[in-house]
């Protein structure tokens, strides 16, 4: 007798972990779900010649949408971009999760951050964590620390003028690569027996500081790459007048550089138990993404 075919519902599928959870879920033996936050999204991997993917839209605001996203699905990767209004939308999946019976959630989440109120952001994903505990549905929430890919958001200074800016000065950072993050968030998502956790703190092998990074850069790129440290005030007015960021993810941004500062980052590796391999490092990212970081080519004109 064939077994029983799972659903899988991927919130934040467009997304650099979500992306890739669907990549790894699409050759498994369930049937895969991606929601987009809007109709004209496009489909981050096409559907041709995959039987087992579909999409869905919903608007996370509306709890309607959410729930018709959720019909007839048997597990959830809970993943929606870092906004104000985080809490809201994911505790909106919680509410579809519990009115259709959803056996299991795995969720996205920050790291363990003591106390809780250094970092905005954090606060939203313990709200979204308590929510998730009171459900009744089995979970395990990620506490990744911070990405590898987090570097792309820094290639047009480093492209342009070859510098980079932030408030941390030598404080190491721990990255982990979101592929390996979201290799964990699959296994978590198809393994049959019981959770053994409900959070699991995701570290990557290496401690970098900025400076370190700079030189890294610089080997990779073949020139010279600075990492200029400058005062808050100055980050703040840097991210929101010239990157245009809204105000909130430029504070968070400032936050998580003064939190490296004040709170040591584990410099040590906790994916190996999970991934039962090797974790990427900071340097196979770096190579692979080189382009990126290159110089912005000089067009002549004749």
């Amino acid at each position: 007798m064939k077994n029983y075919q799972k659903t899988i519902v991927v919130f934040g599928c467009t997304g650099t972990i979500g992306r890739h959870v669907l990549q790894n879920l699409i050759p498994k033996d369930c049937n895969v779900r991606g929601v987009l936050r809007h109709p004209s999204r496009q489909h981050p991997i096409s559907v041709n010649g995959y039987t087992n993917l579909t999409y869905v839209s919903a608007n996370l605001a509306n709890p309607n949408e959410v729930n018709a996203a959720c019909m007839h699905a048997d597990v959830i990767f809970l993943l929606t971009a870092t906004h104000p209004n985080q809490v809201e939308y994911e505790q909106n999946v919680i509410e579809a999760a519990q009115k259709y019976g959803i056996k299991r959630i795995v969720k996205l989440s920050a790291p363990d951050i003591q106390p809780v109120e250094l970092v905005e952001v954090a606060k939203w994903h313990r709200t979204i964590e308590a929510a998730l505990d009171r459900s009744g549905i089995e979970y395990c929430c990620l506490r990744p620390y911070a990405f590898m890919q987090n570097w792309e958001r820094n290639t047009f200074t480093i492209r342009k003028f070859g510098k980079f800016f932030g408030t941390m000065d030598n404080a190491p950072r721990n990255y982990v690569d979101a592929r390996d993050v979201a290799s964990i968030a699959t296994d978590l998502l198809l393994q049959e027996a019981p959770l053994p956790e409900t959070a699991i703190t995701i570290t990557g092998p290496e401690a970098i500081n900025h400076y370190e990074m700079a030189e890294r850069l610089s080997t990779v790129t073949g020139r010279t790459i600075q990492y200029i440290n400058i005062p808050k005030a100055d980050l703040l007015k840097n991210l929101t007048k010239r990157a245009k960021l809204p105000l909130w993810l430029a504070q968070h941004i400032i936050e998580l550089d003064e939190l490296a500062v004040k709170v040591p980052e584990p410099a040590s590796d906790s994916t190996e138990q999970y991934l039962h391999k090797q974790p990427r490092l900071m340097n196979e990212y770096l190579q692979e993404s080189k382009a990126l970081f290159a110089r912005e080519p000089v067009w002549r004109v004749f």
